[in-house]
């Protein structure tokens, strides 16, 4: 049994930036979210940049979302406005299934690393630059995930939605020490102190392997969803939608219901059995 990534893609610059600093990609076998550091010089280039390096992990004819919410336009083409500075193509590296997705999102986001790095030295203007990223890859019967900074993954499966990603945030390293509640953290006035990102420098990700299970539901999202919509709200959601792109819009709409101070970017992505 062959299975699938059915997924949607969403992003809105919110209700008070001037940008829309997010990245993101929707395809059958790749879900990412990259959300540019805040505050930072050339976010939406960072993040672009991640995405573009992932984007050739999915076969071709995938979809994309450029980062400044615009229709949807195929992977082979840049995921943003802004030109990659180094003139270097990702490599095409479809993992079937007996690749490791681990070993394939490592090398990819550590490519885009590099690139970051480079970038930066060459034009001061964007010397800083970083991003989060929250990727999905399906190989075979597994997926693998990567995650640093504070872009979130969750799963629902059979009802339950559960997060599969751990923040790299300050006030996470305060509730993990049992200092202040999840309640807490929520109005914290460092709740966006990231405390590790993409941006040319080390950094550890976080990886892990799942059990590819017809039914489940992934979504992947910037914190411009989960800083303003509660989890039981964001399952809520999930449960209530069957279809995918319908979902993705409908989380995006309560993130602008409650004031999306922020970028907001949701993919929503189901595990199918591929008809094909």
């Amino acid at each position: 049994m062959s299975l699938v990534l059915r997924a949607a893609a969403v992003t809105d610059i919110g209700l008070s930036r001037m940008n829309n600093e997010d990245s993101a990609y929707a395809g059958p076998r790749l879900a990412v979210v990259a959300d540019g550091i805040g505050g930072m010089p050339a976010g939406e280039l960072a993040s672009a940049l991640v995405v573009r390096e992932l984007a050739p992990l999915d076969p071709a004819g995938a979809m994309a979302i450029p980062i400044n919410g615009a229709a949807a336009e195929p992977a082979t083409k840049p995921l943003s406005p802004v030109s990659d500075p180094t003139d270097e193509q990702p490599t095409v590296r479809i993992p079937g299934d007996g690749v490791d997705p681990i070993a394939a999102l490592r090398d990819s986001v550590a490519a885009a690393n590099r690139k970051i790095r480079n970038v930066s030295h060459v034009d001061l203007d964007t010397d800083g630059m970083g991003t989060t990223v929250t990727a999905l890859l399906l190989a075979g019967d597994r997926i693998g995930l990567l995650h640093v900074g504070d872009s979130r993954g969750y799963r629902l499966r059979t009802g339950v939605l559960g997060q599969i990603t751990r923040d790299d945030t300050y006030v996470q390293t305060l509730v993990d020490q049992g200092l202040i509640s999840v309640a807490e953290a929520r109005n914290h006035p460092r709740r966006s102190v990231v405390m590790q990102a993409v941006q040319g420098l080390e950094y550890e990700p976080t990886c892990s392997v799942l059990a590819a299970v017809v039914g489940d539901r992934y979504l992947l999202c910037s914190d411009g969803l989960s800083d303003v919509v509660d989890d039981e709200t964001i399952a809520d959601a999930l449960t209530a939608e069957p279809d995918v792109a319908r979902c993705a819009n409908l989380l995006v709409r309560l993130a602008l219901e409650a004031g999306a101070p922020d970028n907001v970017t949701v993919i929503v992505a189901d595990v199918a059995e591929d008809a094909h």
